[in-house]
């Protein structure tokens, strides 16, 4: 195996400028991934995608990956490395990774967090694209079982909310790595591109249903511009026993109606279900574009609870 260009793993993200002929009107799309996608987690195949795990240690802060595609050998990668210089724009708590074995290969960013009482993890991967086609998904995970919280008179219990950071990784707005001199511009890798915003999500374990949206979502990387993206909603759908949702549809407003432009799913973790992590996907749903496409992740704190986001929990009860 190669050594993995750590210096140039370092930067590419912020090698960008108006000139990357990879920001084009047509993305790159997502190829049929070469293993199945296992039902680990429960996590819908659109999500998932060519993730099949990140495992992720928080107290070592290290994080390996495992993803049907061209990123490195063997299938698990541990080869992935902390990126400070990737992770300055992004949410609090969610800790960014990058891997480029070489200029030639494909530029990859991971990111992951961890819930407060650390039983509920989750992150996304994704390179921007090479050869028409990129791979990215999201993967999620809880330690123990459902423990759904007890039904009372009171506000704040049957119904809570959670809320916190989200990232995205798109196919389209990264920026280009440097390559050798004399390389073929037919041969050049793309980042992907960071996409950053808030999430808050009702939920009610009575009814078992939970509905949200992403909003104050920022596209970081477009010739170092930061550029403010539509608020995306995600319907309302259904928990099952176990704590998990599935196929719950994302909407975009598109005047006075809505469009459907992808799927999420995640699941509870914690003793009163005090933590959550999910993942979304979305495609064709810039109408000046073709193919673009954003997978994303969040793990979030029950507001209420220890590690609740205070500001966007303002208002919520307890």
């Amino acid at each position: 195996m190669r050594k993995p260009m750590m210096a140039l793993a370092a930067v590419f993200v912020f090698t960008a400028c108006d000139g990357n002929p990879f920001v084009a009107t047509t993305a790159p799309t997502t190829p049929t991934p070469t293993t199945p996608t296992p039902a680990a987690g429960g996590i819908p195949a659109a999500v998932a995608s060519d993730v099949t795990q990140l495992a992720f240690n928080a107290t070592a802060q290290t994080l390996t990956v495992e993803l049907s595609g061209l990123d490195s050998t063997p299938t698990t990668v541990t080869t992935f490395m902390r990126n400070l210089a990737v992770e300055a724009a992004l949410p609090a708590g969610h800790l960014a990774y990058t891997l480029q074995e070489d200029p030639l290969d494909r530029a990859f960013i991971a990111v992951a967090s961890q819930s407060a009482n650390g039983v509920v993890r989750g992150g996304v991967a994704s390179d921007g694209g090479q050869f028409n086609s990129f791979f990215s998904g999201v993967y999620y995970e809880r330690d123990g079982g459902f423990d759904r919280p007890a039904s009372t008179t009171s506000p704040g219990t049957g119904q809570v909310s959670y809320a916190g950071g989200y990232t995205g990784l798109d196919n389209w707005s990264g920026p280009n790595p440097p390559l050798p001199p004399g390389t073929n511009p037919a041969n050049q890798p793309q980042a992907p591109g960071r996409v950053v915003g808030n999430i808050f999500l009702n939920v009610n374990f009575d009814d078992m249903l939970v509905n949200g949206a992403v909003f104050d979502r920022v596209l970081v990387d477009q010739g170092g511009i930061a550029h403010q993206l539509p608020t995306i909603v995600l319907t309302a759908t259904n928990i099952t026993a176990d704590g998990t949702f599935q196929d719950g549809v994302v909407e975009a407003a598109v005047g006075a109606s809505t469009l459907g432009i992808g799927t999420y799913a995640g699941l509870f973790g914690g003793t009163n279900a005090t933590a959550m992590a999910g993942g979304l996907v979305i495609t064709e749903w810039d109408p000046t574009r073709e193919n673009e496409s954003e997978h994303g992740f969040w793990v979030l704190n029950q507001c209420g609870s220890a590690g609740e986001d205070a500001t966007l929990c303002t208002g919520t009860a307890p």
